[in-house]
């Protein structure tokens, strides 16, 4: 089955974000930190998609689980 939209985990971007400006951060410290681009850093802000690992690096260069940022879908939250 292929992955979709809909089956992929969405994250608090605007909780990175905050945390991201409150060690003084920009996006490109992020992005270097994480040992990512800054494309990528950008699409996570954005709200694009982006894969479970990239999300992983991206939370623990700001010293996080992902599970902090991460919302939980509908479904979950209705079982």
């Amino acid at each position: 089955m292929a992955d979709t939209d809909a089956n992929r985990p969405t994250y608090n971007v605007a909780l990175m974000r905050n945390d991201m400006t409150l060690k003084g951060w920009l996006a490109t410290d992020l992005a270097r930190y994480a040992d990512l681009s800054d494309q990528t850093v950008s699409r996570f802000f954005r709200g694009e998609p982006v894969t479970a690992p990239t999300a992983k690096k991206l939370a623990e260069a700001l010293g996080y689980s992902v599970r902090r940022y991460l919302i939980p879908s509908r479904q979950e939250a209705t079982l």
